[in-house]
């Protein structure tokens, strides 16, 4: 007998729940340990095997609707804190310790309980869960770059903030913001005009600029000591990963990749990826660590801000249109894409283009 899905949830559309999310990182899902994850509105609950294997399910017990989540681990079983039901990885109710200690069988009153449960997956640090219906082996896992590879360094920083999956893709892709959410730290308004190249894909949004002269705040006299060109593409790949990547010649490389869960409609937390390598010996980039981690902090903590007021804003009155200009092409692409991907479906090929776009700085 499975447990209703959570009524309360405003259901997303098929396209949206066929998909992994990340549900935390590896190192938040301790052994002997439930962790609590909400995706989609939808409260889950991990916990590790003795094997060490993940295991998601639904967060509530299917005798009284308790939360799993507050309760413990224990014989590879998960213990509601309420009558001590305990459930396997998956799902599967394997004792009920008001009617004793009768076997899991297909006789037992045990057996007529389930709870529902999602596959799981771990890569480059990190848990996934698919909250689909659908087979999860026809969607792969997005492949983090360079993960563990030297002479590479790398780290994650998670954040939540007030948005859906779309406006923090329009955010993480928008470099017109840049000049005044990041004003001195990341850039600064010069009125110079940049020019990109927008291509609309089945799955994907890509933009590359062509300002080799562009500059990335104080990083630059690290990143960038021999005054190469940046080569700066970002891209989006259904249905909520962005990569941003800044490249100086063949030695100096800095790549920030979001993975967007979407919590409710309100909400997200972001699972930033940051790697990066520079023509520094390791010595030197090991002292430099903790100031490259704190710029980034600040830089992501004002994108939070922001994004903050940017919700506030549409709150106030219902019915928003936004008002585009050139340089939003990349916005309306990103709209475009998703909307396909609520339908289950590609981007159109009639959407697909390649386009030229300007805009000043």
């Amino acid at each position: 007998m499975s447990a209703p899905l959570n009524n309360l949830l405003e259901t997303p559309d098929d396209g949206t729940l066929e998909q992994w999310y990340v549900a935390c990182a590896q190192k938040e899902l301790r052994k002997n340990k439930p962790y609590r994850a909400k995706i989609l509105g939808l409260n889950l609950v991990l916990f590790r095997q003795r094997d060490g294997r993940a295991a998601a399910l639904l967060d509530q017990c299917v005798h009284r609707g308790t939360r799993l989540s507050a309760g413990k681990i224990a014989d590879d079983c998960l213990v509601c804190p309420y009558h001590g039901w305990r459930y396997d990885a998956q799902g599967q109710v394997v004792h009920i310790p008001s009617v004793g200690d009768m076997p899991c069988s297909s006789t037992s009153p045990a057996y007529r309980y389930r709870q529902r449960h999602f596959a799981v997956q771990e890569q480059d640090g990190l848990v996934w869960v698919y909250t689909g219906t659908g087979n999860p082996q026809e969607k792969p896992v997005f492949k983090l770059p360079v993960y563990g590879e030297k002479p590479w360094q790398s780290y994650f920083m998670i954040n939540t903030f007030e948005a859906d999956v779309g406006s923090l893709v329009q955010n993480f892709m928008d470099v017109p913001h840049t000049v005044f959410v990041h004003e001195g730290i990341f850039r600064s308004s010069t009125g110079r005009t940049m020019e990109a190249t927008l291509a609309c894909k089945a799955q994907s949004v890509e933009v590359t600029y062509h300002e080799n002269g562009d500059k990335i705040g104080f990083l630059n006299w690290l990143s960038n000591p021999d005054g190469e060109p940046l080569v700066h593409t970002d891209r989006f790949f259904a249905p909520n990963v962005t990569r941003c990547d800044y490249r100086w010649g063949d030695c100096s490389a800095f790549f920030i990749i979001s993975q967007i869960t979407p919590i409710d409609s309100r909400q997200s937390r972001v699972y930033t990826y940051i790697a990066y390598r520079f023509r520094l010996p390791r010595w030197v980039l090991r002292l430099l660590r903790p100031f490259i981690h704190l710029y980034t902090r600040i830089v992501i903590r004002q994108d939070v801000k922001i994004i903050q007021a940017h919700r506030q804003g549409l709150d106030n009155a219902a019915n928003f249109k936004p008002s585009n200009v050139q340089a939003d092409a990349v916005h309306i692409g990103v709209d475009q894409l998703l909307a396909a991907v609520r339908r289950g479906e590609a981007l159109p090929p009639a959407q697909r283009r390649e386009s030229r776009i300007r805009f000043a700085l």
